[in-house]
């Protein structure tokens, strides 16, 4: 008799097979019992596709998309075909700890309600050095981060604690939550889809933590080097302005909706005419593209709003208490002018 899966690995790979292979490499490594593991290739060059195929045919299972349709949807492609009672998704430039998913499922098996988990993101050139460790939303809609990226890992995050959500480039789900809150958002193509999913999950009943034991390795740019500049600023401040406020009209309920999305927009604004004075027009321009596609898919995002407000099972006087850490206005200022962050949608 066939074991049963507890958890299906979901990797999304776009031209980055080199980076993919020592991701799958670590994963084989660590040697996880009753795992599968599925990557999705988002339309890579055929070269860098067929380098994965000679490497792993016969040991994973391969899907592949015609086109780059973005992060969101590749992930849901693997899901549809993943049979895990838990899912794990990683980015490709990532490396695990060896214990990396046996701690993860041995929390989800002690807690029902335990909806996603976000891993220990260590940075991979340097393992002593803090990649990611969770978020929180802030007053204004922008999100904020526990710890910043670089930070020494002198022990001060090794707590369980709850989070917003979870970051895919080290995150579990149970996969009842995941088909439950409706997986991630096609829409987003890419930048806080994330956000969007472990908001619905906790709206649907289930909570999210930052697991310190479950430890994820995780190489930073390499976006920038797969994408090129030009295009990855452009996910950056397209999406990333699109993405914040779509997931601001779907999730908040209608008293916070109306206090806080307001003045979301005004900051995006704001930050466009800030990049605008820096004589950087393509930038200013994207995020008022990404303001705009809001405003032309309104009825469609009300919908989904619809969907989601009526099912929530938490208001937001229940949940704010968890999800939400204010901020001083600097601590966003400095984020949204800082030359090194500046339009990064992840950044805030």
């Amino acid at each position: 008799m066939k074991n049963k899966i507890r958890l299906s690995v979901i990797i999304v790979n776009h031209n980055g097979a080199k980076y993919a292979i020592r991701c799958v490499d670590s994963i084989l490594k660590a040697k996880p019992q009753d795992t599968e593991i599925i990557l999705v290739d988002n339309g890579s060059k055929k070269s860098d596709l067929m380098m994965i195929k000679k490497r792993f045919s016969k040991i994973i299972q391969i899907v592949t998309l015609k086109m780059n349709y973005g992060p969101a949807y590749a992930r849901n492609q693997g899901v549809k075909v993943s049979s895990g009672e838990y899912l794990g998704f990683l980015d490709n430039d990532t490396e695990v700890h060896q214990k990396w998913a046996i701690t993860a499922i041995r929390e989800f098996d002690e807690d029902n309600f335990l909806g996603i988990i976000q891993c220990k993101l260590l940075l991979l050139s340097d393992h002593k050095k803090i990649d990611y460790v969770g978020e929180y939303l802030g007053q204004n809609g922008f999100l904020v981060q526990r710890a910043k990226s670089g930070e020494s890992d002198t022990g001060k995050y090794d707590q369980k604690v709850e989070l917003l959500a979870a970051k895919s480039a080290g995150m579990f789900i149970r996969r009842r939550a995941f088909l439950e809150a409706g997986g991630f958002d096609n829409d987003y193509f890419i930048y806080v889809e994330e956000t969007d999913l472990g908001w619905r999950s906790w709206l649907k009943g289930y909570r999210t933590i930052f697991l310190p034991t479950s430890i994820v390795y995780h190489e930073f740019g390499t976006s920038t080097i797969i994408l090129g500049k030009k295009q990855n600023t452009y996910n950056a401040k397209f999406h990333g302005s699109k993405n914040y406020i779509l997931t601001l009209l779907k999730n908040l309920g209608s008293k916070s909706l109306f206090s806080i999305l307001p003045i979301h927009v005004v900051l995006w604004i704001g930050l466009s005419f800030f990049v605008l004075f820096r004589r950087d027009y393509k930038s200013a321009a994207w995020i008022l593209k990404g303001i705009g596609w809001n405003l032309l898919h309104l009825g469609e995002t009300l919908q989904k709003r619809r969907l989601i407000q009526q099912s929530r099972t938490k208001s937001d006087v229940e949940l704010f208490p968890i999800i939400l850490k204010k901020k001083p206005f600097s601590y966003f200022l400095y984020k949204a002018t800082n030359k090194h962050t500046v339009g990064n949608a992840e950044s805030f």
